[in-house]
């Protein structure tokens, strides 16, 4: 374990129990903004989750103006004992490792009782609002879905809050999202990127690398913070799949037996997502990124004896983290103009040498698939250029990054080796295709712990796969290939050059994590290079590998 871990678990577990030790706890109850009672246009057109686009007629509540925080969660524990999850998803290593040791107080995430709490789960939530109704007499609750979206488009109309920010620039004065300080500080610590992850990277530098502490950038129009990113945030439905019956009053969906709640939002991790998005998640899962925030019917309350003593807490941490953000330097320009030439295995790069006097050095990563995660390759590099051995009969992608003052800036324009040859017969990795559309790349839950493709939605309609492959033999073959899907689907089209093969079902294999080898014969293989195109026939699947096995 790390000095800095050992020093936060020793700093960390005192603060949240010591104040609150013995059998009286009084609760912090939450600060709270009044949402005046309105209607608004529920959903979008953009995904088929969010629709129809329906209008919810909302009464006055009150939404909680932070999500809880760790310092909050501890009143609930030290009160009720309540046993909360003791494993949690939240190691950084190329993302999140499955569950391990973790809970709300000690995880690798967090490093202040004033980040949201995270490492629950939403039966957690619920037993917080439940407890904390009751010791204060007032109806505590998780919001719905339309209370959810109505707060945090707050009268607007466009994509988030603060518009439509194509360019991705904005964002990070309002929300704690994905962006080039926070790449800097994940790649150097954790060998960790945003890049190809979710929504990818955003055009500016918001000071937080992981979750920030609550309240740390501007709110929305009603007052409301960090409601588009930090965590991940429950809410009461049950998740169905679209807003067929949906409540004209804004009430939450319910159903018996619910193995899954909506959530709403996004997280530092993921970066943020139009407003109109919904997420999903199992009642019993406990991640890093997911945390509440709290409803109430009615007018926001007055804050009460210990919320008022939060209160003043919570801004001396906030004006301590913004002190510390404030020292934060400027972050050096992008790499322009890289170059790449390759001989055999030999691969060269170059590129303009920064302007900047105050740039020391320079890195090297590489993606060693399209549309994966760039990994550190070298540093310290001192001159404009580099040269290295590639590894990879693939295409693999490149890019520099200038450093000053310890901190990276953007990545230069990746820059790609050619596609080689897949050899039949043999296994080609999903990844491997010479060009992707429809579908992305992403870490497998399979047992290979290399990537698949998938999507939002899994595999999209109509997505399309194009791979180069070296036949030795001419014959017959068996198509194998790995996929997951929680439903039986059409299948796809297999192409070689123009001329369609032959069609291969996908049938459900219970879930996007449970992984099984489907196969499809007698494909007729001629001697030589060709391309092997892959034409899906429906959404919601995952695709790992092919393997083209000789009859």
């Amino acid at each position: 374990m790390k000095l800095n871990k050992v020093f936060l678990a020793l700093w960390f577990t005192p603060i949240c129990f010591n104040a609150t030790a013995g059998n009286n706890v009084t609760p912090i109850e939450p600060i709270m903004v009044t949402i005046p009672a309105g209607s608004f246009e529920m959903g979008s057109t953009e995904r088929e989750s969010t629709q129809p686009v329906h209008q919810v007629n909302l009464k006055e509540f009150s939404l909680g103006k932070y999500e809880v925080t760790v310092r909050e969660f501890a009143q609930f524990i030290a009160a009720t004992n309540y046993p909360a999850p003791t494993e949690c998803r939240h190691e950084l290593d190329g993302w999140f490792k499955p569950a391990s040791k973790g809970n709300w107080q000690t995880n690798a995430l967090n490093t202040s009782e004033y980040q949201p709490v995270v490492c629950i789960n939403w039966n957690a939530a619920k037993a917080y609002v439940d407890w904390l109704a009751k010791e204060t007499g007032k109806p505590y609750r998780l919001a719905s879905e339309a209370e959810w979206e109505y707060a945090a488009r707050a009268g607007t109309t466009t994509q988030y809050y603060f518009g439509d920010d194509p360019n991705k620039t904005e964002v990070c004065k309002f929300e704690n999202t994905a962006d080039h300080y926070g790449e800097s500080i994940l790649q150097t610590q954790t060998n960790t990127s945003y890049v190809n992850w979710s929504t990818g990277i955003n055009a500016c530098s918001d000071g937080a690398a992981r979750a920030s502490i609550v309240g740390m950038y501007k709110p929305n129009p009603f007052g409301l913070h960090d409601m588009l990113s930090n965590v991940l945030e429950f809410v009461a439905d049950c998740y169905v799949e679209n807003y067929d019956n949906a409540s004209e009053t804004g009430a939450p969906f319910q159903a018996e037996n619910c193995e899954r709640r909506s959530t709403r939002g996004a997280s530092w991790h993921w970066n943020h997502w139009p407003l109109t998005n919904r997420g999903r998640i199992p009642v019993d899962f406990a991640g890093g990124v997911d945390g509440f925030r709290i409803a109430l019917d009615g007018k926001a309350p007055k804050l009460s004896k210990s919320t008022k003593r939060f209160k003043k807490a919570l801004r001396h941490a906030q004006n301590n983290e913004q002190a510390r953000r404030d020292l934060i330097a400027e972050l050096p320009n992008k790499v322009e103009n890289v170059k790449l030439t390759q001989q055999d295995n030999l691969v060269q790069l170059s590129w303009d040498k920064s302007q900047d006097s105050e740039v020391t050095s320079y890195r090297v990563y590489k993606n060693a698939v399209k549309d994966a995660m760039f990994k550190l390759v070298a540093t310290n590099i001192q001159t404009p250029s580099y040269s290295l051995i590639s590894d990879s009969d693939h295409s693999v992608e490149y890019t520099v990054v200038a450093v000053k003052n310890h901190l990276q800036g953007p990545y230069s324009d990746p820059i790609a080796t050619a596609t080689g040859w897949s050899n039949v017969p043999g296994q080609i990795e999903a990844e491997w295709a010479k060009t992707i559309t429809g579908a992305s790349v992403t870490l497998t839950s399979d047992e290979s712990r290399g990537h698949n493709l998938t999507g939002r939605d899994g595999i999209e309609n109509d997505a399309t796969m194009i791979y180069q492959i070296n036949v030795a033999k001419a014959g017959d073959y068996t198509l194998e290939y790995r996929v997951a899907t929680p439903n039986d689907t059409k299948g796809f089209e297999v192409y070689l050059g123009d001329t369609k093969l032959t069609t291969a079902n996908v049938s459900k294999t219970g879930g996007y994590h449970e992984w099984k080898t489907q196969s499809k014969n007698n494909l007729a293989l001629p001697k030589g290079k060709h391309t092997l195109t892959i034409k899906s026939l429906d959404s919601h699947w995952k695709l790992n590998w092919l393997a083209l096995k000789e009859n």
